[in-house]
């Protein structure tokens, strides 16, 4: 038995102008046609592992119906509400209270859900080769159901990134004997996580062959991941044991409101600092999936594809595109005609009423326009003299 859990509350503010606050970038779709929004893929991934009966999501309050129009395969009960966000720890924290009531409602026995392998996954990441990573996901999921490991993806990296985090691996793969679940996983001791390093010190990394990009994805079994929310963070696990009560009479309004008040007083805290790195039997399993992480313009020019000039063009909506004597930029628009002359290694961003030029190579730092132009929007405009 499988579950997967995709997070989908991110405001991915790097990706601005068309990622926005009231639709993030987990709703963008890589293709002009639009056919199929990160989300929607994600989800699709995770039930093509799990099944989508299976497969459950979380997602804040006010993306929430947002959210449920995304993701029609599934029902009202699989879609999870954190009030606010707080960081991954207190995300699936809550997603597994709900995830483990539900499937006790269902009729699962306590042992069934102790040893259901449980897979954790982002929204808003992009697959090269879409049945290479269900593969992967599935002899993961597969291992850690036969040994209770935690098991994390790690991505052989192609590029000095400053954009990812990272993750360390040992030097050796570990050992699994030929007729275990294991044996197909190229896995390793994980050492420790590193978070976003500047340019020297993703060049040292690359050269070393011994890290890896943290793809975000963790799975284990819900019993093992239960245990040690309450070994290692047991204030937050404690923060909801009003909710699960609520939850276990019925009382779904009674939950709703318990939820809210226990996110008002816990910090916000990721899961690789709260849980993972505290583990010290923690795997990680390598490969070279083709696989990005859509944090950033760079990223986004990284997935899609590239003429012979290295400029990538998502044009929407019958826009017009024209680069004369440009190479390795990239130009995103949702309906404006474009021009570009003369320009290297530019983002040309026009989404939404509004427009972003900047140099891929600053991608990191669109988040002070994102909140440069959130600043100006809030601002009291004057009244017209008539009013």
């Amino acid at each position: 038995m499988r579950i997967a859990l995709v997070m989908a509350g991110g405001g991915g503010s790097r990706l601005w102008p068309a990622s926005t606050p009231e639709r993030p970038k987990q709703f963008m779709a890589l293709r002009d046609d639009r056919r199929q929004s990160l989300l929607a893929a994600a989800v699709d991934r995770a039930a093509a592992v799990a099944g989508a009966d299976s497969t459950f999501l979380v997602t804040t309050a006010g993306l929430a119906a947002a959210v449920r129009a995304a993701t029609p395969q599934l029902a009202a009960e699989q879609v999870i509400e954190e009030p606010c966000p707080r960081s991954t720890a207190p995300c699936v924290a809550l997603s597994l209270v709900h995830i483990v009531e539900r499937l006790r409602a269902r009729g699962w026995s306590e042992r069934q859900i102790d040893e259901t392998a449980l897979m954790v996954l982002p929204s808003d990441h992009h697959i090269g080769d879409e049945g290479r990573f269900a593969d992967l996901l599935a002899r993961a999921c597969d291992c850690a159901a036969e040994t209770r490991d935690v098991v994390v993806l790690g991505v052989t990296p192609t590029r000095p990134e400053t954009g990812y985090g990272y993750i360390e691996r040992d030097g050796l793969p570990r050992a699994s004997p030929c007729d275990t679940a294991c044996a197909s996983l190229n896995l390793y001791s994980a050492v420790r996580f590193v978070e976003k390093p500047n340019l020297a010190r993703a060049r040292e990394f690359l050269a070393s062959g011994r890290f890896l990009w943290n793809a975000g994805v963790c799975i284990t079994t819900i019993g093992r991941l239960l245990a040690e929310y309450q070994r290692h963070a047991p204030a937050l696990w404690q923060a909801f044991a009003p909710v699960v009560a609520a939850l276990r009479e019925g009382e779904v309004e009674l939950a709703r409101t318990r939820t809210a008040a226990a996110y008002a007083a816990i910090q916000p805290a990721s899961i690789d600092v709260a849980i993972l790195e505290q583990l010290a039997d923690l795997r990680v399993a390598a490969s070279d999936v083709a696989w990005t992480d859509l944090g950033s313009w760079a990223a986004i020019r990284e997935a899609l594809p590239r003429d012979s000039d290295g400029f990538a063009v998502h044009a929407e909506n019958g826009a017009a595109v024209h680069v004369v004597d440009g190479r390795d930029g990239l130009v995103w628009t949702d309906g404006a005609d474009v021009a570009i002359v003369g320009l290297d290694g530019v983002a040309v961003i026009s989404a939404g009423g509004r427009i972003l030029v900047c140099p891929l190579e600053r991608a990191q730092e669109v988040r002070a326009a994102a909140e440069a132009s959130a600043r100006h929007a809030a601002r009291p405009r004057d009244k017209p003299d008539d009013a």
